[in-house]
């Protein structure tokens, strides 16, 4: 795997070096475990905003739960996960 150069303050560098002993983890492994959580973080807020303007769009939004109740009946019609 090819790597880079990340600069970080001397603090967040102790930071690191501290969680990565206590943990056993390297402080690569750990800053991608953290990137990823917050790349997940932000695409729920992203997602949140979107619902969000969705809902004050009455008739749009009618039609997000109309659909979300024919997707509901799918989970009750017999097939398992693995037909």
């Amino acid at each position: 795997m090819k790597t880079q150069v990340v600069r970080v303050s001397s603090e967040t560098h102790s930071k690191l070096k501290a969680m990565a002993s206590a943990s056993g983890k390297t402080i690569g492994e750990m800053l991608a475990k953290a990137v990823e959580s917050y790349r997940r973080e932000l695409l729920l807020e992203d997602t949140n905003e979107a619902f969000s303007k969705l809902k004050e769009q009455g008739d749009l939004w009618k039609g997000e739960l109309v659909e979300r109740e024919e997707w509901e009946g799918t989970l009750s019609d017999g097939q398992s996960d693995h037909e």
